[in-house]
């Protein structure tokens, strides 16, 4: 029963979390550095002297972004932890297929129920 419940615990913290941290838009971010900087790297047009700030400057953005989406990753891990010593079958439970199917679930009814009420609102 601990094991359910931790399990949407989990799902709900988790949801709420990448929501408010903003998790696919830093995502999106961190792609379009990348594309920046492939792009700046094969310009021929661009000196060698701007290419060297301009990489440096991407470069700068770019960590910061991916601390970022460290920080967010490890908190839900850290989370993840915190229930483990609840419940020592937990971390087998969410690996399992069925655990995945399960998370998944949760996931999108949560997020539907979620939306629906802030329809409402």
């Amino acid at each position: 029963m601990i094991t359910q419940l931790g399990l949407i615990f989990i799902v709900i913290l988790s949801y709420e979390l990448l929501r408010y941290s903003k998790f696919i838009y830093l995502l999106k971010i961190n792609i379009s550095i990348y594309k920046k900087i492939f792009k700046l790297l094969t310009s021929k047009k661009v000196s060698d002297t701007k290419k060297e700030k301009g990489i440096l400057n991407y470069s700068k953005i770019l960590f910061l972004n991916s601390v970022k989406i460290i920080i967010i990753l490890l908190i839900i891990l850290f989370l993840i932890v915190i229930l483990r010593f609840l419940d020592a079958s937990f971390i087998s439970y969410i690996s399992d297929v069925f655990g995945i199917f399960k998370m998944i679930l949760l996931f999108l009814i949560y997020s539907y129920i979620r939306k629906k009420i802030h329809a409402k609102l």
